[in-house]
């Protein structure tokens, strides 16, 4: 009865540590160690979603550092002011935080990638 216990109980810890490591949501890419931190630059360039409870959701394109291009989505408690540039500092698909930023204070790669 013990091993067959065990044989469970390491099966379980063996599906839930796959699934950590190989299934990307916010809450696995949050724990994730393998999974990197990363700013990433977007331009509030299209209306966000108004949710039920209150607030907005947007789902824009956005580009790090090296002017590479991801899908980030992220929460505000309102509507962003139009045309705006926001710093978001994401992991994986977790989004940490979002600053406001000047266009000027974009990297280079990313103000070719954003309209002024």
């Amino acid at each position: 009865m013990k091993k067959i216990f065990s044989v469970i109980v390491g099966a379980g810890v063996i599906t839930a540590i796959c699934g950590v490591l190989f299934i990307h949501n916010e809450i696995t890419d949050r724990i994730n160690p393998l999974v990197p931190r990363q700013d990433l630059y977007v331009q509030i360039n299209r209306d966000g979603q108004h949710l039920k409870q209150g607030g907005t959701e947007y789902t824009l394109d956005g580009y790090n550092k090296s002017g590479e291009k991801n899908e980030v989505t992220f929460y505000a408690g309102g509507d962003l002011r139009k045309n705006a540039y926001l710093k978001v500092s994401s992991k994986g698909k977790y989004v940490e935080t979002w600053e406001e930023v000047q266009h000027k204070d974009l990297p280079k790669n990313v103000q070719s990638q954003l309209k002024q």
